[in-house]
């Protein structure tokens, strides 16, 4: 137990707490953990998990939050310092979304942490949160009440934006089921790597490290699982899985598709090289050139590709939007996962949704547009464009491409007729994967056929 003050606090709820000031001083990134985390160090395996939970859930739950201490505050939430804040929010998630602890410890808990500050600070925290211990689910309800944007906005803690964005793109109900899966916990889905085993001696190996699996039909090589983290575990280091979702293993099948056996492939923006090793693993005898501009991302990718056997990937660092002229129309398969707004990825992406701005939309989809136009000029007559992005908006998705397409020479490869499952309910040509149906991540996919008779 941490003490301050003479008082004992939960270790889970005081590395939290630090964790949270990280994040909101700009020193921490949260992606599906808090394992690169130093707060964490010298914890039980017990309060590691609850410090992960209670962080995540109070980054997600940020409007939710707000709005309902709020409603028992006289001033601005915002003038609160960081300190103070995050201590309300912490245990004010924990009141309101959490039936584990008794109320009073974590009111006792949240004062404790201030107990450097003056009385009237740590008054002022005890009155606001005995008072959301006492009526905050009854306000929140209230608050989240109705059809209107902001009531969908505290109710699934998003910004208003995005909830009206997605709800007019995307309609009432499958909104609705993307922002309730997007406070969950994110689906935890691997791929098995064939370069290194079968399925079945895979999941025996799972099995033994301590893993539960499910197949998914349609992916043969995915599988969900449950256990402790997976990059820890016997599998994992000896390349036999690699952690992927549905929507990425979705994107690889579909690159892959466009390509035959000895084709020469052309995966651009490619670290950290998920779907690179997946091609290698698709395309035993295919040339892959792989391009990525990052040198960090680059130093990744070579680790991760030697782990999962995919050593013979020829590996590129270049500018994908100023390739070599030796590029033009000499690859039968180009594979663009292009840089995007990553909206489809909130549940395990927590603060995306803080960081994102209505603005950055238009802004990527402009640089998306310049991308597509540099990787169509590496596909050969015949050959195919894959296009993913693990977002949603019409101007990152569909519009994309529909300017690419406008320039003449494209044709579609009916992907919805393939995986009808994911069909977009837009553009059936082109795929949707949607949260909680398809996985835990949203993924665009398109597949485009240049023209056999386009000029080299």
């Amino acid at each position: 137990m941490s003490v301050a003050s003479g008082v004992t606090i939960s270790p889970a709820r005081a590395a939290a707490w630090r964790a949270l000031l990280r994040l909101a001083a700009g020193t921490g990134r949260l992606d599906e953990s808090l394992a690169s985390f130093p707060e964490l160090e010298g914890l039980s395996e017990r309060d590691r998990g609850l410090t992960n939970e209670l962080v995540t859930g109070t980054v997600k739950r940020r409007a939710s939050l707000d709005a309902v201490l709020g409603a028992f505050t006289k001033a601005p939430l915002t003038t609160a310092d960081k300190e103070v804040l995050e201590a309300l929010r912490l245990a004010a998630f924990q009141l309101l979304f959490l039936d584990r602890v008794p109320a009073y410890a974590v009111v006792d808990d949240a004062v404790a942490l201030l107990a450097g500050r003056g009385k009237p600070v740590r008054g002022f925290v005890n009155a606001v949160l005995r008072k959301v211990s006492e009526h905050g689910r009854e306000s929140f309800a209230a608050l989240a009440d109705g059809d209107g944007a902001r009531a969908w906005s505290v109710r699934h803690s998003c910004p208003v934006w995005l909830v009206k964005l997605l709800r007019r793109e995307l309609g009432d109900e499958a909104a609705e089921g993307f922002f309730n899966a997007a406070n969950a916990a994110p689906e935890r889905c691997l791929r098995v790597n064939s370069l290194r085993g079968a399925l079945p001696e895979v999941r025996e190996s799972l099995a033994a490290a301590g893993y539960g699996t499910e197949g998914l039909p349609g992916l043969p090589a995915a599988l969900v699982y449950d256990g402790p983290p997976l990059e820890r575990s016997l599998p994992f280091r000896e390349g036999l899985v690699t952690p992927q979702s549905r929507g990425s293993q979705v994107a690889g099948l579909v690159a892959a598709g466009g390509a035959g056996s000895r084709a020469r492939v052309l995966d651009l923006c490619a670290a950290p090289g998920t779907k690179t090793a997946q091609l290698a693993a698709e395309l035993h005898e295919a040339r892959l050139t792989a391009v990525d501009l990052d040198e960090r991302r680059l130093a990744v990718m070579r680790e991760n590709l030697t782990r999962l056997g995919a050593a013979d990937v020829e590996i590129v660092r270049a500018d994908a939007l100023e390739l070599p002229a030796s590029y033009s129309a000499s690859f039968d398969a180009v594979l663009l996962d292009a840089p995007c707004s990553g909206l489809g990825t909130l549940a395990s992406r927590p603060d995306l949704r803080w960081q994102r701005r209505e603005a950055d939309i238009a802004r990527l989809a402009q640089l998306q547009r310049r991308l597509l136009r540099q990787a169509a000029r590496c596909v050969c007559p015949g050959g195919a464009l894959t296009y993913a992005v693990c977002t949603l908006p019409r101007l990152e998705t569909v519009d994309a491409v529909d300017a690419l397409l406008a320039t003449g020479g494209w044709s579609i490869d009916d992907l919805g007729a393939q995986w009808p499952g994911l069909a977009h309910p837009a553009a059936g040509g082109f795929l949707l994967c949607l949260p909680p149906d398809d996985g835990g991540s949203g993924f665009f996919i398109a597949r485009l056929r240049r023209s056999p008779g386009a000029a080299r």
